[in-house]
């Protein structure tokens, strides 16, 4: 076995990714949720508040990793889809209670609906391989969608997808694609952590790893109600 083939087999698998993914989504959330009521008063928490935040900007883009191989490896993929559509519904009412503090609210929507859209994009990719116009047609078509819903990350957390699925097999043309939408998604110093998703999906060694099953969707609405209650223990 080549030592190239040896790092492959060593690396990170999908369910690895995932977790780590999680982890990282935590403690953004966290920050969010726990932290941020206390920088306003007290530097020292400011600074912990915008550590955390830096390191949560790795999660988007893992997941939107995620979410290409999903694509590409699933047997059903109607039922990824609609997987998706239902918890971005059920995640609704938790995101809008730690983002707004109120059960329902039309400014902004959870990532799952992002993902759902960046889904169906690249679905609707399938099959136009090099019509440049047509990709782009699907890509303005999905990230106008989810501009004007409020996803997270909007258009550009879309574009962000359908680049990773576009150039998975050319690292190259991933990296500069994950620079530009890691520019639009955020044109300041943060973009720099963003892209800090890189090395660790070039680690991904084509495996899925140990089954994570539902509960790797269930994590996200439910640790948003877990925050959620321990912000009003806390604060309120």
């Amino acid at each position: 076995m080549s030592q190239r083939t040896a790092i492959k087999t060593a690396g990170l698998t999908g369910a690895q990714l995932k977790v780590t993914a999680m982890v990282i989504m935590l403690i953004d959330h966290c920050a969010v949720a726990l932290v941020s009521p206390m920088a306003a008063a007290e530097p020292l928490w400011s600074v912990l508040y915008l550590a955390m935040r830096t390191v949560g900007r790795l999660a988007f883009p893992l997941y939107c990793f995620l979410l290409t191989e999903g694509f590409v490896h699933t047997r059903n993929r109607r039922k990824y889809l609609s997987r998706l559509i239902l918890f971005a519904v059920i995640s609704e009412v938790p995101f809008d209670l730690i983002l707004f503090g109120r059960m329902f609210d039309l400014d902004g929507q959870n990532v799952f609906f992002t993902l759902s859209i960046a889904l169906a994009a690249i679905w609707g990719l399938e099959g136009y391989g090099r019509n440049t116009l047509a990709c782009a047609a699907v890509t303005a078509a999905g990230g106008t969608a989810a501009y004007i819903l409020r996803s997270d990350y909007g258009f550009a957390g879309v574009l962000l997808t359908v680049l990773l699925y576009l150039f998975r097999n050319d690292w190259g043309r991933r990296r500069i694609g994950a620079i530009l939408a890691g520019i639009a998604i955020y044109p300041n110093f943060m973009c720099i952590p963003f892209l800090g998703f890189l090395p660790l999906v070039e680690r991904y060694n084509g495996k899925r790893g140990m089954r994570l099953g539902l509960w790797a969707y269930w994590f996200y609405p439910a640790h948003l109600l877990i925050l959620k209650g321990l912000q009003m223990l806390l604060f309120y």
